[in-house]
């Protein structure tokens, strides 16, 4: 990690403490010799598709969908013997039938109805309107991702469980092998990250949402010093029967391009 505590050709930064600062004798197994950038998107664009309202919108088929098939083999399972005169061995292979159809549905309709594809398009259309965009989505390839914290965020006291990382942002990532540099446009901020500012870039597991998520934990040099945070590849293919397996391929092929940037200085 770089001895300079502050960089004087540094841009302006929002303020990133509340997310990534690590401890401060945190050690990491790269050495930077470049800042990143980490900047607000202007007001009249900031954070206008990751909303309340459309958060509680893409979420409503995850919470409709378990109660209709609920109530749907429910009904087959209490009132389906009794219809069709079933003895006691068919009811039973009924209702095993039931549960097993039930839970197999969720998995396949939730995952078909794919929320990142959804906030991919409406990002897509949001960066679009910006007249200043630090990606360009027209002329370069990119890609959806969910940025997330490293740390557990604090539990409420009537929670129960263990702390889980938070989502912070999501936004439209691009590798510019020509500057040697990662650049991410999100809902709220802007990421400018030179390969050389890089102190740590690998692939971790985080419990995020109950599960553990195989993400990419990335720590950059800034002008206020080391920050971190995590990058959730999107789920392109939800439908794979081995999801977890597929997001860690996922995870490491992003590690392996963002680490495989160029150490150029044009950039600078």
């Amino acid at each position: 990690m770089t001895t300079e505590p502050t960089n004087p050709f540094a841009s302006p930064t929002a303020d990133i403490s509340a997310t990534g600062s690590p401890e401060a004798d945190q050690a990491y197994p790269m050495t930077a010799t470049a800042i990143a950038v980490i900047e607000d998107v202007p007001e009249t664009h900031r954070r206008k598709v990751r909303t309340l309202g459309m958060r509680f919108l893409l979420g409503l088929p995850n919470v409709v969908i378990p109660i209709g098939l609920g109530i749907m083999f429910y009904t087959l399972a209490a009132y389906g013997p009794a219809r069709f005169n079933l003895g006691g061995n068919a009811s039973l292979a009924l209702l095993v039938i039931s549960i097993t159809l039930f839970f197999a549905m969720i998995y396949v309709l939730t995952n078909a109805f794919c929320q990142d594809r959804w906030w991919e398009s409406l990002l897509r259309k949001q960066i679009g309107s910006r007249p200043a965009p630090w990606v360009s989505l027209a002329e370069h390839p990119s890609e959806f991702v969910t940025l997330t914290s490293t740390q557990p965020k604090s539990m409420a006291s009537f929670q129960l469980g263990s702390n889980e990382a938070e989502i912070i942002d999501i936004g439209m990532l691009q590798l510019d092998k020509t500057k040697g540099e990662m650049v991410i446009e999100c809902d709220d901020r802007r990421y400018r990250v030179p390969r050389r500012s890089l102190l740590a870039c690998d692939v971790q597991q985080i419990k995020l949402q109950s599960p553990w998520t195989t993400v990419v934990k990335i720590a950059c040099q800034t002008d206020e010093g080391p920050h971190e945070f995590c990058i959730l590849p999107a789920d392109i293919k939800p439908w794979l029967a081995f999801t977890q397996r597929y997001r860690k391929k996922q995870a490491e092929r992003l590690a392996h391009e963002i680490y495989e940037l160029p150490e150029t200085r044009s950039a600078d």
